[in-house]
């Protein structure tokens, strides 16, 4: 004789079997785990600790709508692992987070590990946001073909031809730029960078100091004696503020210093190279309520304002890190939207397929992907470009070049 069993059971038993705990309501959102391997520990770990609070904030406002999918909504989840933003620690933040806590995708990266991470993921047909370097540009380690699950959701090398020139356009009397770097960067893309620089019309000069440098002393010599009055530093936030310490101490007090990423504390500057050494100070700006140039959906604006008042309210004190938008929000929101392309959140193949010259609204604008010819797959978001310069204790919008589309 077969056994029979009422509706009432057979949820249950379904319950137990998924993990649901008992009865689902029907539009309880599935939930989809998304790996970030970044920076915990280490001398960059300030840049990777910071953006944590605002990024699970924005989550959990995202998720109270949630998106769908074929009629079923769907939540993000966030798991993090340390990189220690080395080769070594980035392949095994991305074994454990793909082997360990099953992700399918990795979003929000922004270390110096791309090949160690990208190998890892694509093996794994797990779909990676990130961003470029010297070892992610035309010539670099990126391979569209070997590297068929790689997103570029943060142009960071592209933005930094941008940000050089909405430089230009901040200061258009300027006499000539200077570009400086570590000698560890050189490679294929500071090539990319100059080609560009050049067909713009751009005028500069290049300088590359050895790791672990802190007299700059020689290279502002160098600098003021080819009559650049602009100095554009490639990251490297520590030597940028020495940079700015010691031209101001050997009297160049009308070169103005920047550097690409964004200030995790205007503070900071102002302790390191002394308040009047960091007036002026530049940096990339993210708060998309001030952008000039560049459209955002109100809806992501008015999220971002939240979230930047949740945090504040938390700590218990003003928090201006605006850094966190650019990144694992925007991320977020090309996978969300891709998979509703594609309608599907389980197939990587179908959902790569949406992304590639896809557009996309994010909370840094609406983009179309590009890059088919200069990367080989049209992978590549935009970018405002916006930059901002310190004003007393508190960092303005000083000027914007949004990206063009790559060919």
């Amino acid at each position: 004789m077969k056994k029979r069993y009422s509706i009432a059971t057979i949820l249950v038993i379904a319950g137990m079997v998924f993990g649901l705990g008992g009865i689902a309501s029907a539009d309880e959102p599935i939930i989809i785990k998304v790996g970030l391997p970044t920076v915990l520990s280490g001398p960059a770990a300030p840049w990777g600790q910071i953006g944590m609070e605002p990024y699970l904030t924005w989550i959990e406002l995202f998720n109270k709508e949630g998106f769908k999918v074929g009629g079923t909504r769907y939540n993000f989840k966030l798991i993090t692992v340390d990189d220690k933003n080395t080769p070594e620690g980035g392949a095994a933040a991305a074994k454990q987070l793909i082997y360990g806590d099953k992700v399918k995708f990795l979003a929000g990266h922004w270390s110096w590990n791309f090949p160690a991470v990208s190998a890892v993921a694509n093996q794994a047909k797990v779909i990676f946001l990130t961003r470029t370097g010297n070892e992610a540009v035309p010539g670099g380690a990126y391979d569209p073909k070997k590297m068929p699950y790689v997103v570029f959701a943060n142009p960071s090398h592209d933005q930094f031809i941008s940000d050089c020139f909405a430089l230009v356009e901040a200061f258009p009397n300027y006499k000539r730029l200077g570009i400086l770097d570590c000698a560890i960067g050189k490679g294929p893309g500071w090539d990319y960078v100059e080609v560009a620089l050049k067909k713009a019309g751009v005028k500069y000069t290049i300088e590359w100091f050895p790791f672990g440098t802190q007299d700059f002393t020689p290279y502002i010599t160098r600098f003021k004696e080819a009559g650049v009055d602009v100095v554009y530093v490639a990251g490297w936030v520590g030597e940028s503020m020495a940079f700015a310490k010691q031209r101001w101490e050997m009297g160049y007090k009308d070169m103005k210093v920047g550097h690409s990423g964004p200030f995790v504390s205007v503070g900071m500057y102002n302790a390191v190279c002394g308040q009047d050494a960091a007036q002026g100070f530049i940096g990339q700006y993210w708060a998309n309520w001030d952008f000039k140039k560049t459209t955002v959906n109100p809806k992501y604006v008015k999220m971002c304002q939240d979230v930047m008042k949740i945090v504040s309210d938390k700590q218990g004190q003003p928090f201006a890190y605006t850094g966190w938008i650019g990144w694992l929000p925007s991320h977020l929101l090309i996978l969300a939207q891709a998979m509703q392309k594609a309608g599907t959140v389980e197939d990587p193949d179908a959902i790569m397929q949406a992304i590639r010259g896809g557009t996309f609204d994010s909370t840094t604008g609406k983009w179309t992907m590009s890059g088919a010819k200069t990367y080989g797959s049209p992978v590549v978001f935009g970018c405002p470009s916006a930059l901002s310069k310190i004003q007393g204790d508190k960092e303005v919008y000083l000027s914007e070049h949004p990206m063009k589309p790559l060919p």
